[in-house]
């Protein structure tokens, strides 16, 4: 019998314990996500051999990106145990050409009965994903790509964070503004908050949560940033009731989302200032 394709990747001696997977998404995306309350999964298009079936999915990977990610800036996190259970895992392909090279599962509730992909078992099977002993291992050399037949509420989400586009490639958007732009993960996170706030939407409400010692990174990054923008602003404005300042505070947040900041801040300059 052939060697299964898996094996050219299986772990040796080296490999990293598997306990979160990201969907890694550009900052419009990541607005749309919110707004939809779920990442939808989608057909695949790219060069596998599932760009011909009807399987939508969501990708997740166990990678961290030192140069920054090809896929991003926002990153939704999941905990691996809770995603994998009761799913089944079925190995896709090999993707070698990639810097680096990528392996590929499908991971699903129903069985898949299809030539393109094979059954894998995780503590039988020798590839870049075993269980050993109740511990989840995968190969870190390698590009990990996960796709699951499924979408995901963002109750399923399990963390939140922001990280930094790569400089020269996007896997996404050849003409990438994100690549181009390298916009800081407080700058990206800003930009979420006032999206969030203008919408008035609570769904990571639970990520964004004081610790025990009353502090929350991700909010004092975020806003952070906001805090700049708005003491960069003379308030001279006729704008004095809460309800009409409200109103205006909110259509600032709005521009200061989608990367309008000058017309976000003259729209501030409307409020009245203190005596």
């Amino acid at each position: 019998m052939p060697q299964p394709e898996w094996e050219r990747y299986k772990i040796a001696d080296k490999y990293a314990e598997l306990t979160t997977v990201r969907h890694i998404v550009h900052l419009p995306v990541a607005r749309r996500i919110i707004e939809d309350g779920r990442i939808k999964s989608g057909l695949v298009f790219d060069k596998s051999r599932l760009n011909k079936s009807r399987i939508s999915v969501t990708w997740l990977s166990a990678n961290n990106w030192s140069l920054g990610s090809l896929y991003g800036t926002v990153e939704f996190q999941f905990d691996w145990e809770k995603l994998v259970k009761h799913k089944k895992i079925y190995w896709v392909e090999a993707m070698p050409n990639y810097h680096p090279p990528a392996f590929r599962f499908l991971m699903a509730f129903e069985d898949i009965a299809s030539p393109l992909v094979t059954k894998y078992d995780p503590e039988k099977d020798d590839g870049p994903l075993r269980r050993v002993d109740g511990k989840w291992r995968w190969h870190p050399d390698f590009c990990s790509e996960f796709m699951v037949a499924d979408d995901f509420p963002l109750s399923d989400i399990s963390g939140l964070d922001f990280v930094r586009h790569h400089q020269n490639y996007c896997r996404t958007k050849p003409d990438c503004f994100e690549k181009i732009a390298d916009p800081s993960p407080q700058t990206t996170s800003g930009k979420l908050l006032s999206y969030v706030l203008a919408q008035g939407v609570h769904a990571l409400d639970k990520h964004m949560q004081p610790d025990g010692s009353g502090r929350n990174r991700l909010l004092d990054m975020a806003s952070a940033w906001l805090s700049i923008g708005f003491n960069q602003v003379e308030y001279a404005g006729s704008v004095a009731s809460n309800e009409d300042c409200d109103s205006v505070m909110k259509g600032a947040l709005a521009l200061f989302a989608v990367d309008k900041m000058d017309d976000g801040k003259r729209l501030l300059k409307l409020i009245a200032g203190s005596a």
